[in-house]
């Protein structure tokens, strides 16, 4: 999904990106940084667009792929938590609002949570649009707390063909974070 250059050793600074590397990620994490911003309060929005995108510059600088963390999961979860940590600290400080500290944090953990929840949501059906009859099965059997062999019973196959169908399934979600 990301054709970026890791190799960091070689440019004179770390911190500071190409204009090309930049138009890159700007143009596949802009629309990410907008739906996150977009679950909080309109006169917030255009400054945390700006946090977002500093935390995009900021990750990327970051990033280090010794670590087996897919790109394109580090960048977003730097970038949701720079706006979170923003929009604390703006609701702070804003005369508009007078609410104590408990109220805000819970403010702001349910706009989390929302965002959190659509990501999910996301996430879950361009998944489902990628399995099979059989790993849709499986999976919704799985997720109920089910053992292989109560999945392989209730589908009629064997705990075998519910092992294989699960690593596909992971294989998937994996490819669906590295992409």
């Amino acid at each position: 999904m990301n054709n970026f250059d890791f190799d960091k050793e070689n440019t004179a600074d770390v911190n500071a990106l190409s204009e090309e590397t930049f138009s890159e990620l700007l143009n596949e994490f802009l629309p990410y940084i907008e739906g996150v911003v977009s679950s909080f309060p309109k006169h917030h929005r255009e400054d945390l667009v700006q946090e977002g995108l500093m935390a995009l510059n900021a990750a990327y600088s970051t990033f280090d792929e010794s670590k087996n963390v897919p790109f394109e999961a580090y960048i977003k979860i730097c970038i949701k938590r720079r706006i979170i940590t923003a929009y604390r600290s703006m609701k702070k400080s804003d005369d508009t609002v007078d609410l104590d500290a408990d109220e805000i944090s819970d403010t702001v953990d349910i706009e989390y949570d929302i965002v959190e929840k659509k990501y999910t949501e996301d996430f879950f059906l361009d998944l489902r649009d990628k399995l099979t009859e059989l790993e849709k099965n499986v999976l919704s059997e799985y997720l109920s707390d089910k053992s292989y062999q109560q999945i392989a019973e209730k589908l009629n196959i064997s705990a075998k063909t519910v092992d294989n169908t699960l690593v596909r399934i992971k294989n998937k979600v994996k490819k669906y974070f590295t992409e």
